[in-house]
């Protein structure tokens, strides 16, 4: 009997959540898109829908994939399925900054066992090098000669051996790769797909999201009015998915954590209801704030035990909390 390919089982679990859950709501007519299969997964960027067929890893096929969130370089977990298309350009294009912005911010502080490559001024020119933190402010340096005019590199290491050399050196770290804006979608990114794993189809699909999902696929072209995160404001012990009651801000609210080797960064985002856009809720968001520059929200926490992929009242109670006023 030959192995099932890596993660097979675990697509095909949450392939038969979802579907599951899309055929009970296309039956009970609180959703009324056309689904193409009788089982049938729709990609929450895209909206493309699949068969059970897709979980087969296809080259030549857009097939599903396992989607981390966070991404899994910042300790997300694969929870939700999105096409190889969504997931690959998504990866890509925007979770790289997400990634790359922590890593920048990490290096910034040299912890002890970090090491960061950049440049030194010497008489004018720039030498290649790598700093390691050994701890108690202490840097090491490493020169490879191969990156480096040999003579040059002598000249600066006798110095430094002599006490020539000023001991105010310019370092430079590496021209930043990141786009602040990209940054700002992956977030989006992440906190979308956090909330498709807790409540699935039961509202995502709704079109007040379309704009969402269209800068995702569209990073090049800035159409989202609003990144509507909270950073360091929460613990580790709050991270979860919140009901967002205030008057006016009425949204699914998730604190999440971004974790690298040496950090942790802990993010508070919101998702309005359908009738309420991210541009309004910016608006109102702003207008709500007191004078010391917050907000107080009014919340109960998801209950993780509440079954809202087959249990057909628990779904009801959340779509009409979402919809009615």
């Amino acid at each position: 009997m030959q192995n099932q390919p890596k993660g097979l089982q675990k697509r095909k679990q949450l392939f038969d959540k979802f579907s599951g859950q899309l055929s009970l709501l296309k039956e009970k007519g609180l959703i009324h898109e056309d689904l193409k299969y009788e089982q049938t997964y729709i990609c929450p960027i895209c909206l493309e829908q699949f068969s059970e067929s897709a979980l087969q890893e296809d080259p030549k096929q857009n097939f599903l994939t396992l989607e981390d969130a966070p991404p899994d370089s910042l300790g997300g977990s694969k929870i939700a399925l999105t096409c190889k298309l969504c997931n690959n350009g998504c990866g890509r294009t925007i979770d790289f900054h997400l990634t790359e912005v922590l890593r920048e911010i990490d290096a910034s502080y040299f912890y002890k066992g970090f090491s960061r490559r950049g440049t030194i001024d010497f008489e004018g020119q720039r030498l290649q090098v790598e700093l390691t933190s050994l701890g108690n402010g202490t840097l090491q340096a490493y020169h490879r000669t191969k990156l480096n005019n040999p003579t040059l590199l002598d000249r600066f290491i006798y110095g430094i051996k002599n006490k020539t050399v000023s001991p105010l050196i310019n370092f430079s770290p590496p021209k930043s790769r990141v786009d602040s804006k990209r940054v700002n979608y992956a977030l989006l990114k992440s906190n979308y797909i956090i909330a498709f794993a807790k409540f699935g189809y039961i509202f995502l699909l709704d079109a007040a999201y379309n704009s969402l999902r269209q800068q995702l696929l569209k990073p090049d072209t800035h159409t989202f009015p609003w990144a509507p995160f909270i950073k360091d404001q929460f613990t580790s012990a709050q991270t979860g998915t919140y009901y967002l009651h205030n008057n006016g801000l009425k949204s699914i609210f998730n604190v999440f954590a971004l974790k690298t080797e040496y950090s942790e960064t802990l993010i508070g985002g919101l998702i309005p209801q359908p009738s309420l856009s991210f541009e309004e809720l910016g608006k109102r968001v702003d207008a709500g704030k007191d004078h010391d520059d917050t907000i107080i929200f009014d919340t109960t926490i998801y209950d993780p035990a509440v079954n809202l992929f087959s249990d057909y009242n628990e779904i009801r109670k959340v779509h009409n909390w979402v919809y009615k006023a």
